[in-house]
């Protein structure tokens, strides 16, 4: 019995691609749920029409994806809850591969499909990642060919939310996702508060999705244009988390390093002409702090796993075409091994 769960905000030129391989996987969902953010492209109207078998919800705004998921999760009748975006197109088999890894290890609470990208099937886009203590991700094998992707042999730091097969009570548990992200770094936080309780997080390569589009005005595909609406999100959110998710210890140990890279993300964002939504995003941060400090007593509660157990210093992930040449590629490997150094530096002494 599984319960699926399609996160819609004006898709309606993917949803018939998502829903099509979703209800022709073997064996199909028990329910598919579309929760629709109050689309105004048709989206609704499609699905009632063409897909009468599938649940809909109008949410009634556009509270953006952590909304949705949370209805859809809230309405879901069953314990398996498949979460899929929808630009997400599922491949034969996705969900008995994702079904039989979860169930093989009753402490795996998440497992994430291998997103494969939608303009070339044959390039890993998401394949889940790690924690880095500045609050960011890094990706595993982030644009390889398929054909060289490393497999993982255990659990992962974290998982990427456009596929991902979870248990619905371990969801409500750590109260889903946080609706203040709207969306970005919302997969770091739901994948700290995960593990913070010593759950498990794991990548399934057999199940395999295609990401066809990314979300418009925000998403970063190959060389493309950084939005000046990522450089906000990035601004406020990296912070939220930091703040809700690390013991305080931790977080005052490591805010000179988060200052310095702080520092040189706004560097990044005036280079782009985003200087007023790096200081957008940093005004509504302050405001959020109460909120912040809230959400934070929510997701503390129930842990047993410390940060240095939970937290690494690996090279940052950074997209195709960025600091890989020259002095900015220089300053990139320089920064690692300072932010390496300095976590070897606190790390025993974190919380």
């Amino acid at each position: 019995m599984l319960s699926a769960i399609v996160v819609n905000w004006n898709g309606k030129a993917y949803l018939p691609a998502c829903l099509d391989a979703l209800l022709a996987q073997v064996p199909a969902p028990t329910e598919v749920i579309v929760v629709d953010n109050h689309s105004d492209d048709g989206s609704r109207e499609l699905v009632a029409a063409r897909y009468p078998q599938v649940r809909l919800i109008d949410t009634g705004r556009n509270g953006g994806p952590c909304h949705a998921r949370n209805v859809g999760a809230a309405a879901a009748r069953h314990e398996m809850c498949l979460f899929v975006d929808n630009d997400v197109v599922l491949q034969p088999g996705a969900i008995a591969a994702l079904r039989a890894c979860l169930d093989a290890d009753p402490h795996t609470a998440m497992v994430q499909a291998r997103s494969l990208c939608g303009d070339d099937p044959n390039i890993v886009h998401y394949d889940g990642g790690d924690l880095h203590f500045l609050g960011t991700l890094v990706l595993h094998n982030w644009y390889r060919p398929r054909s060289e992707a490393i497999d993982p042999t255990g659990p992962i730091g974290a998982a990427i939310a456009l596929c991902f097969l979870c248990r619905r009570s371990v969801y409500l548990e750590v109260g889903g996702f946080d609706e203040q992200l709207f969306i970005l770094y919302e997969d770091n936080q739901f994948s700290y508060k995960l593990r913070m309780r010593g759950h498990r997080i794991r990548l399934c390569p057999q199940a395999l999705c295609t990401h066809l589009a990314g979300t418009a005005g925000l998403s970063v595909r190959g060389e493309g244009k950084y939005p000046g609406r990522r450089t906000f999100l990035h601004s406020r959110n990296r912070w939220y988390v930091l703040i809700t998710c690390m013991r305080w210890r931790t977080f005052w140990l490591l805010v000179p390093a988060q200052l310095l890279y702080g520092v040189v993300y706004a560097a990044f964002g005036v280079r782009r002409g985003h200087l007023g939504d790096w200081l957008r995003g940093k005004w509504e941060l302050l405001k959020l702090l109460p909120t912040a400090v809230r959400a934070r007593g929510l997701a503390q509660r129930g842990r047993s796993v410390p940060d240095r157990e939970l937290l690494i210093a690996l090279p940052m992930t950074l997209n195709p075409g960025l600091a890989e040449r020259g002095a900015a590629a220089s300053m990139r490997r320089g920064l690692d091994r300072v932010f390496a150094a300095y976590w070897r530096c606190v790390r025993g002494l974190c919380g």
